[in-house]
């Protein structure tokens, strides 16, 4: 039987996208250099944190019962028997009537069960005199409060955020094994863009769609590249060769469809791609393509703007997110009530761009219907999805959308 890959379905589109890509080998990274990776495998303390019991203040390791009566109008004087500062090896012995000087992060002295803060006490030569209590306990952080070895720091699969990997650092895990983020390479083609700064003649326009892309991946944490070519078959395949040979994906924008001027899927046909599918029945976005080329992938995006996103949300975005390691499911669900009736097609998945509202106790998903496209597409906060098979739905409505970041 063979398989269709024109004008194919969005659920299908999915399920090749996600059925061809797969996630690369682990690599191991310095704990320093993994933030918003995902963790290749669990990862357990190898150190307890804090090393030994520290004080959490300035002033002076005490046995707590000797202080118990302390108060300002009949303190409790005290030996002062020696000093410790962080990271010092030995720091002596508490025994009861004395104190030993502590800073911040410096070993509790042994005998000592509490710390009694610098501004309660008063020193003198060499006693201190403690005006008020420290119960067992006091300002102390006991040996691996925060983390002891053995511990479970990260899950498989988890990212990787700044704290967890200061969390990791003070567990003793130094190298991680981390899914990387795929480097991605973006041409924008056609005579009528213009890459951001140069001239601008009539007729042309701004490779927005370009930009839009490019921030999207940065906003996800991966590398881009980015280049705008004309509609010259030979300049266009001299880019993707470059751009795809040190790159892990390819997005294209423009020359998706089907008239004498889409060159894209027709240069990468040239080049024996594996197309994987072209056209899905999806609005916007309809003319996008997939295939592999050199065994890596190659989504190609249509021109026009609404399309060019859309097309890269739902397909290429889920693509790249499992390629590194991450859920290919790129935002979040929400359940809102729709504010006004939006129309769908039995032929195909219909989207809209929404903002959302909170009116009284529930959340309202607003359609966009501004005239411009580009506006429209600026200012969503949500997208509205119509399932191919469903003709409307009604204003009142519960319904899921994705809400954007």
């Amino acid at each position: 039987m063979i398989k269709k890959k024109y004008d194919i379905g969005l659920e299908e589109a999915l399920s090749k996208v996600l059925g061809t890509l797969e996630r690369p080998s682990p690599v191991n990274l310095p704990v320093d250099e993994v933030c918003d990776l995902i963790a290749a495998e669990d990862l357990f303390a190898a150190a307890d944190c804090p090393s030994a019991t520290s004080s959490l203040k300035d002033g002076y390791a005490v046995v707590s019962k000797d202080i118990e009566e302390a108060s300002k109008d009949d303190p409790v004087k005290l030996r002062v028997t020696g000093m410790s500062a962080a990271g010092d090896s030995t720091s002596g012995a508490v025994e009861p009537g004395s104190a030993i000087k502590v800073l911040t992060g410096a070993r509790v002295p042994q005998g000592a069960d509490a710390v009694i803060s610098i501004e309660f006490t008063r020193e003198q030569a060499n006693q201190v005199l403690c005006l008020k209590n420290a119960e067992p306990g006091r300002n102390v952080l006991s040996r691996g409060t925060d983390v002891e070895t053995g511990d479970l720091v990260v899950s498989k699969g988890e990212m990787l955020t700044p704290a967890l990997t200061g969390f990791l650092a003070a567990g003793g895990v130094h190298q991680i094994p981390v899914f990387p983020s795929p480097r991605v390479a973006i041409v924008a083609t056609g005579d009528e863009v213009v890459a951001p700064g140069g001239p601008l003649k009539p007729g042309q326009l701004y490779a927005s769609n370009l930009v839009t892309l490019n921030s999207w991946l940065r906003h996800f944490g991966f590398p881009v590249k980015s280049r705008v070519v004309k509609d010259n078959p030979k300049e266009i395949r001299r880019t993707f060769t470059s751009m795809l040979s040190d790159a892990d994906a390819l997005l294209t924008s423009g020359g998706a469809w089907k008239s004498e001027r889409d060159l894209t899927v027709r240069v990468l046909d040239e080049m024996g791609w594996e197309l994987i599918f072209h056209r899905v029945r999806m609005g916007p976005g309809k003319a996008v393509a997939m295939g592999m080329l050199d065994e890596k992938p190659v989504f190609c995006l249509p021109g026009g703007p609404p399309s060019n996103e859309m097309a890269f949300l739902q397909l290429a975005l889920p693509g790249l997110f499992q390629i590194a390691g991450r859920s290919p499911i790129p935002f979040g669900i929400k359940k809102v009530r729709l504010a006004s009736e939006v129309g769908g097609d039995f032929t195909w998945t219909q989207f809209y761009q929404a903002i959302l509202e909170r009116r009284g106790e529930e959340w309202w998903g607003v359609p966009l219907k501004m005239k411009s496209r580009i506006q429209s597409q600026a200012r969503a906060k949500a997208l509205i999805k119509v399932p191919e098979g469903v003709d409307r739905i009604e204003a009142g409505d519960m319904i899921e959308v994705q809400v954007l970041p």
